[in-house]
């Protein structure tokens, strides 16, 4: 809930996007598929080559400077973040009339679970998640003290 509603007041204020997340993650980021391998190359023809490749690759780094300093997509953002609202309501409605422990709220706890990791939140989103936890588990250990010195 805290997420999306600072997304939508990132979104309606004018804010910068980027105060609320830094990217998404991308399944495929660190595997390299066996077609994108590039095959042995002679050293001989590579030598000839170089001095043209070295002017794609600068272009190409400059590039993906410019699409760093940008922040994430908002087009994208208003998708990943429509999807996790509508399945966030979705959810909420299962465990209204399930219950946590049915199998028909849990199927969709685990779809909201899927549509929200490919998030990546900024520090002070991901440090305001964790605090929320935290906070419930340190009342949950003094309720479990308080039951022990009863016993």
């Amino acid at each position: 809930d805290h997420i999306l509603s600072e997304y939508t007041r990132v979104t309606s204020e004018g804010g910068r996007l980027s105060d609320v997340l830094s990217g998404y993650i991308d399944p495929d980021d660190g595997i390299a598929p066996p077609a994108e391998v590039p095959p042995p190359v002679d050293p001989k023809a590579a030598k000839a080559e170089g001095a043209d490749d070295d002017e794609e690759e600068s272009a190409d780094a400059s590039d993906e400077e410019d699409e760093v300093e940008s922040g994430p997509d908002p087009v994208i953002a208003q998708q990943r973040f429509g999807a996790v609202s509508d399945q966030m309501e979705i959810t909420r409605k299962a465990l209204k009339k399930f219950g946590r422990d049915d199998k028909h709220a849990i199927a969709e706890m685990v779809a909201l679970a899927e549509l929200f990791m490919p998030i990546k939140l900024v520090p002070k989103q991901f440090e305001g998640l964790v605090e929320r936890v935290r906070g419930a588990l340190e009342r949950l250990r003094a309720q479990e003290r308080a039951i022990m010195q009863l016993c």
